[in-house]
């Protein structure tokens, strides 16, 4: 992925996005303030599919104490982020209810297989009044519509090829849960409540091609207007535990 970051075409896009866009937060750092500002020196955090990193992991330093969870071994031993990580599965968390004060989570919720059983997990192991983050993709912008149409050989062979994306990084994607509404009633239905939802676009999965970037940055203009943000790519959300 850096090999592409660092391509001149890559940089020449990035120019031109910065000329259309000069004080642009892109969804990453949207998510690391986030995280940021829900962290105090008595936070317990859980990262909910934590794998070699998080956008949000100079935060987590300033918690109490963080753990993170995942299903790739692998990743966990490389994590670099929190101060444990175990191997679980979302849909049965190990640890006590009322656990957390925070729960963090980033591009996961779109490969979700049973959404409806992680949120009563992330629910549950939340202290009344604590916070989850959520960073995901949103389900109805165009590169998520591509890729459901996509045979998923196909896409892993772009993603290594453009993107330079490693294979281990490459997993099935469902989008169950991956708009406003939907989250905001799986949520509810785990008696967490949708406070805030922030759409944030990103065109530079086209970048490969100075032509499709073109069309992605109308695209990014023309869905600037609060009706249509909501066709942006990503969606940075934030659930308050109601109970």
């Amino acid at each position: 992925m850096s090999e592409f970051i660092n391509s001149p075409r890559y940089r020449r896009c990035q120019a031109r996005f910065d000329r259309w866009y000069p004080n642009f937060r892109d969804a990453g750092k949207r998510y690391h303030d986030l995280v940021a500002a829900a962290v105090t020196p008595e936070t317990v955090l859980l990262d909910l599919g934590c794998g070699r990193t998080s956008l949000a992991g100079a935060a987590f330093q300033n918690a109490r104490q963080s753990v993170g969870i995942d299903l790739g071994l692998d990743d966990l031993r490389c994590n670099t982020t929190v101060a444990h990580a175990l191997l679980a599965n979302g849909e049965a968390l190990p640890f006590a209810s009322a656990s957390f004060d925070l729960l963090t989570s980033q591009w996961v919720m779109e490969h979700l297989v049973r959404p409806e059983c992680v949120f009563r997990e992330m629910a549950r192991v939340l202290r009344p009044g604590g916070q989850a983050i959520l960073f995901t993709t949103n389900a109805l912008n165009y590169i998520p519509l591509i890729s459901r149409l996509t045979p998923a050989a196909w896409q892993s062979g772009v993603l290594r090829r453009w993107l330079k994306r490693p294979e281990r990084e490459s997993y099935p994607t469902r989008f169950r849960v991956n708009t406003r509404r939907r989250l905001a009633h799986v949520a509810q239905a785990a008696g967490l409540e949708l406070t805030s939802c922030d759409y944030v676009g990103n065109p530079f999965y086209l970048a490969f091609s100075p032509l499709l970037f073109g069309i992605a940055l109308l695209f990014e203009k023309v869905t600037d207007p609060p009706l249509l943000r909501r066709f942006k790519l990503y969606i940075v959300a934030t659930f308050k535990k109601t109970g």
